[in-house]
């Protein structure tokens, strides 16, 4: 299971005394990496507007999911990512790469919005966590799609048009989401690319 996020107590407490929202902090050290008192407050001052409603859905999304950690006893909010595996095999270009996992999460995400919205907040509202790995081959892909499929795991594999790089129906990404636990079970052992 993955470690639920705990705020730099320093930092938090400083943003806190500056009269910021103990869940807005949270938030801004949570975006900017948790490293530095100076980047949470840029960027809660450059997007406050976004950020105060922001910290409302969390709010809102905290009630039924949980608490994120803040050092006190609370239960903890279970952190989402969209991981997408691309087909190495087909050798694609890094432009042609990004088109596809362009697809592959713009099609995932049209499916999560009709059945998982409340899952779509929460990842919206902690970065849009997204990672992109190295498969082997199409065999590959498709398998990892079947357990994916069989866990009920959410997941959307790209078939190719053919109208640029390589042949019409090729499998070139594979987009998995859910929990950083679930998704983990699909394609935790994969290299990053």
């Amino acid at each position: 299971m993955s470690e639920p996020f705990i705020p730099n107590q320093d930092f938090l407490h400083q943003l806190i005394s500056m009269g910021i929202n103990h869940d807005i902090a949270t938030q801004a050290l949570f975006c900017t990496g948790n490293k530095s008192l100076d980047e949470a407050v840029e960027y809660i001052f450059s997007s406050q507007e976004s950020v105060s409603d922001e910290a409302q859905t969390l709010s809102n999304l905290e009630t039924k999911f949980g608490k994120l950690e803040s050092g006190e006893e609370e239960e903890d909010v279970g952190y989402f990512k969209m991981t997408f595996v691309v087909n190495s095999s087909l050798k694609m270009g890094v432009g042609k790469i990004a088109a596809q996992v362009g697809h592959a999460c713009l099609g995932l995400f049209r499916e999560l919005m009709t059945i998982r919205q409340e899952e779509l907040d929460i990842w919206e509202q902690f970065g849009e966590k997204k990672i992109v790995l190295k498969g082997t081959d199409e065999a590959h892909l498709t398998e990892l799609y079947e357990r994916a499929k069989e866990k009920a795991i959410p997941c959307y594999l790209v078939r190719d048009a053919g109208h640029t790089q390589i042949p019409a129906g090729s499998v070139t990404v594979l987009s998995v989401f859910g929990l950083e636990e679930e998704v983990n079970t699909i394609t935790g052992k994969l290299s990053l690319m």
